[in-house]
C-alpha cells in the first residue's frame, strides 16, 4: 500500500483533524476518466470514504511508518489492553500461539509494532521493504528521508486523530463490547491510540522548549491536550454502554494541567494571520468545553470574543483563507452568539467560486494538504451549522465535487489497502463503492 502523505481526518462533522506534511496538488483538470457504468459518486461516498482514509493512514502513521520516535511497547500495558478488550482473553492460549479457544474472536497483535513517542514534521510514506501484511516492520518509511523537527502541529494532530479513532473504536454498535465475538481487535487498536496519544502528550510536556509551536502549533495542541484529558476521564465514551476500557483519572488530571498551562501561552499570544486567529478560537473551544474550573472558563471566552473581533476586520484571500476564515467565525457563533453576517457573506463568496468543471476554486491552483482538510472540514461546517443562512445545497455539492476532485482523482489518496487486511468482515456490508 502506498499513501501520498496523510489525508486529513474528514469525518462528519469533525472539522479539521490533520496532519499536514507539505504534499500538494495542482489543479488544471485532472484527466482521469470515471467509469460510465458506475453510479454517480455522492456526498455519502465521499463521508464514507473519508471515515476509512482517516483510519488507514492514522494506522500506517501511529503503528507502522517509525515518523517519530520509536518506543518499545511495554508487555504487561498490551496484556492488559488486550484482556479489556476481549472478556474471554487467556493469557495462558495466548503464550501458547492459541486463538481458537472460547468464543474464537481474540486479538492476534501484528509483528513489530512502531508506536511513536513523538511525532516528526514529515516523511515520504514509501515503504522500504517488501510488503507483509501481519509484519509491520515491513512497512516503515526512510528515516533518510525524515523532517525530524518536532512541531506542535505534528504532535497536535496525531494526538486528535487517535484520541478520536480511540473513542470511534469505543462504539457499542459498530464494534462490539467486550462480551462480543467480533471487534476484539480493534477495540483492542482503540486503546493503543490512546497508549500513542499518552506517550506523545508526555514527551511534549517533558520537552516543551524543543517544539516549534508556531503557526498555531500551540492551538492545536491545546485542542489535542483537552481531547485527552476528556477521553481519559470520562466513565463511558458516547455511544456507549459499558464502562470507559481508556479510563485513567490520574493521566486525565494531569493532561487537564498541561492543558491549562498551554491555555495561558494561547491566551496570551497575538496570532496574526486568518489561520492562526481560527486556530486560536478553535482551541479556545475545546478548551472551554473541558475546563473544570469556571474562571478559566471565563477567561477562555473573553479571549475568543477579542480574536472573533480581530478575524472579522480581517479580508481573506483564497479559498483556503475564506476557510480559515469561516471555520473561526462558525465556532464563535456557536460559542459566543456573535455574528456580524461576515459569515453568510464570506459563505456565498466561497461558494460561488468553486469552478464545478474544474474541481477547485477559481482563486486557488494549488492545494496542500493542510488547505484540503481545511475546505473540508469548513464546507462539513457549514451544511452542518449555517444551513439557516447559507445555500445548504450548494455547499454539499462542492464538498461533493471537491473531495471526488483533489483526493480520489487528484492523487491526494493514492491507493488502500485489500479489504482483509484493513476490515473485519463485519464490516463489508453496506460498504459504496470507491473511486480511486
Amino acid at each position: 500500500m502506498s499513501v501520498k502523505k496523510l489525508t486529513s481526518d474528514i469525518l462528519k462533522g469533525a472539522g479539521i483533524l490533520s496532519l499536514m506534511l507539505g504534499m500538494s496538488v495542482g489543479m488544471g483538470g485532472t484527466g482521469v476518466a470515471q467509469d460510465a457504468t458506475a453510479a454517480p459518486f455522492t456526498s455519502t461516498d465521499a463521508e464514507e470514504e473519508g471515515y476509512w482514509y482517516s483510519r488507514y493512514n492514522l494506522g500506517n502513521l501511529s503503528m507502522r511508518s517509525g515518523l517519530g520516535n520509536v518506543v518499545t511497547p511495554d508487555p504487561k500495558v498490551i496484556m492488559a489492553a488486550m484482556a479489556a478488550a476481549d472478556a474471554d482473553f487467556d493469557p495462558a492460549e495466548f503464550a501458547k500461539g492459541n486463538f481458537d479457544y472460547g468464543d474464537g474472536n481474540h486479538v492476534k497483535p501484528p509483528a513489530n509494532v512502531a508506536p511513536i513517542s513523538t511525532v516528526y514534521k514529515s516523511g515520504d510514506p514509501h515503504y522500504i521493504a517488501p510488503f507483509k501484511a501481519p509484519d509491520f516492520g515491513t512497512q516503515r518509511w526512510d528515516p533518510a528521508r525524515m523532517d525530524t523537527t518536532l512541531t506542535g502541529l505534528a504532535n497536535g494532530y496525531a494526538i486528535l486523530k487517535e484520541v478520536e479513532w480511540a473513542r470511534q473504536f469505543h462504539v457499542d454498535d459498530h464494534f462490539g463490547t467486550p462480551d462480543s465475538d467480533f471487534g476484539a481487535y480493534w477495540r483492542f487498536v482503540g486503546a493503543i491510540m490512546t497508549i500513542n496519544a499518552k506517550l506523545q502528550a508526555r514527551s511534549f510536556f517533558s520537552n516543551m522548549d524543543g517544539y516549534d509551536l508556531s503557526d498555531g502549533g500551540a492551538a492545536v495542541m491545546l485542542m489535542a491536550v483537552s481531547d485527552l484529558s476528556d477521553l481519559l476521564a470520562r466513565d463511558r465514551q458516547a455511544h456507549s454502554e459499558v464502562p470507559n476500557r481508556v479510563k485513567d483519572p490520574k493521566v486525565a488530571q494531569a493532561m487537564a494541567g498541561g492543558a491549562h498551562k498551554l491555555f495561558e501561552l494561547v491566551r496570551d499570544s497575538n496570532p496574526m494571520t486568518i489561520r492562526e486567529k481560527a486556530l486560536t478560537i478553535q482551541s479556545l473551544v475545546w478548551y472551554a468545553a473541558r475546563a473544570a474550573d469556571d474562571a478559566h472558563k471565563a477567561a477562555a471566552l473573553a479571549k475568543m470574543h477579542t480574536v472573533t473581533h480581530d478575524l472579522q476586520g480581517m479580508s481573506p484571500g483564497n479559498a483556503t483563507e475564506q476557510a480559515w476564515y469561516l471555520r473561526g467565525l462558525i465556532e464563535a457563533k456557536r460559542t459566543l452568539g456573535l455574528n456580524d453576517g461576515s459569515i453568510r457573506t464570506v459563505a456565498a463568496e466561497f461558494l460561488d467560486g468553486f469552478d464545478m468543471e474544474k474541481g477547485g476554486f477559481a482563486n486557488q491552483d494549488v492545494y496542500t494538504i493542510d488547505d484540503v482538510g481545511t475546505i473540508i472540514g469548513t464546507l462539513n461546517a457549514l451544511r452542518i451549522f449555517e444551513t439557516a443562512d447559507v445555500d445548504g445545497d450548494a455547499a454539499e455539492e462542492v464538498f461533493r465535487t471537491f473531495f471526488e476532485e483533489v483526493i480520489n482523482k487528484g492523487g491526494l489518496q493514492l491507493s488502500t489497502p485489500p479489504l482483509p487486511i484493513a476490515k473485519d468482515p463485519f464490516e463489508y456490508e453496506g460498504e459504496p463503492p470507491t473511486y480511486f
